[in-house]
């Protein structure tokens, strides 16, 4: 962390404490926010989370059996979307991108590399995320963080520079790494809040807006009227969400939720 200052740790630090104050059904906002401070801090013109998983393989499996299973872009959402649901299928159809490839072999630690340190120029230059993805927005670097929060989960923060640009540097590359060192409480959660996490699937759109606010004091009858949507609809979305975590009803998911923020206790004298 030799090129962080004192200014740098500082302002790092703050972004920690306001993640760590941010209430657990505001997790999508927090998100946001931590893109956009990032993103600031870091000199970046956009930004990018992702949720990855690895799946059980034979050996053949594309990146090993990596893949991305939550998308979330601070600009240019809708393009960027359309972009990440390409990315995964030409992934999945065994296509191969050497900055992709490069990314996941790393996989099982925390970490935070340049563009420049995963792949060469040329090769860059030639994937076909740059040709065809990126070059409309004129991206011509990218900075790339990974939280590993677990051994088959990790949780990914991506920060563009725009053709023109000064290339990324040791400054920010260690400014984000600094970043991830303390925040690996705010990843699981946001793993967590997908079902990427302790789930047995993944949770759908309209459970995640159930999950939200089953994390609040709202019951079931007030999360409907909220939603627009009927009681026992919000039940059978609560009934799906509990099974896929493994919890018996809405107390056993708070417990889960504050397992995730209270702090560990010292052991008694």
């Amino acid at each position: 962390m030799k090129q962080l200052s004192s200014t740098d740790m500082h302002r790092v630090a703050v972004l920690w404490r306001e993640l760590a104050d941010a209430p657990a059904a505001e997790c999508a906002a927090a998100l946001r926010h931590c893109m956009a401070r990032l993103q600031a801090l870091i000199g970046a013109c956009n930004a990018t989370w992702a949720g990855v998983d690895r799946q059980p393989h034979n050996g053949h499996a594309p990146l090993g059996g990596w893949r991305i299973r939550a998308v979330e872009h601070l600009h240019h959402r809708e393009r960027r979307m359309a972009f990440a649901r390409e990315l995964n299928r030409r992934l999945r159809a065994g296509q191969r991108d050497p900055y992709v490839g490069a990314l996941a072999g790393g996989a099982g630690r925390t970490r935070s590399h340049l563009r420049a340190e995963l792949v060469p120029d040329l090769l860059w230059r030639e994937s076909w995320i740059v040709r065809e993805a990126l070059a409309e927005e004129g991206i011509d670097d990218r900075l790339a963080g990974t939280q590993a929060v677990s051994r088959s989960r990790e949780s990914y923060l991506v920060f563009d520079r725009a053709h023109g640009d000064r290339p990324f540097g040791a400054r920010e590359r260690d400014l984000l790494q600094f970043f991830l060192l303390g925040s690996a409480g705010f990843h699981r959660e946001l793993m967590l809040s997908r079902g990427l996490l302790e789930a047995s699937a993944p949770f759908s759109r309209r459970e995640r807006d159930v999950l939200r606010l089953l994390l609040t004091e709202a019951g079931e009858k007030e999360i409907a009227r909220t939603l627009g949507i009927g009681h026992r609809t919000v039940h059978q979305h609560a009934a799906s969400i509990y099974a896929k975590l493994g919890v018996h009803g809405r107390q056993g998911l708070m417990a889960l939720w504050l397992r995730r923020r209270l702090p560990m206790r010292e052991p008694a004298a």
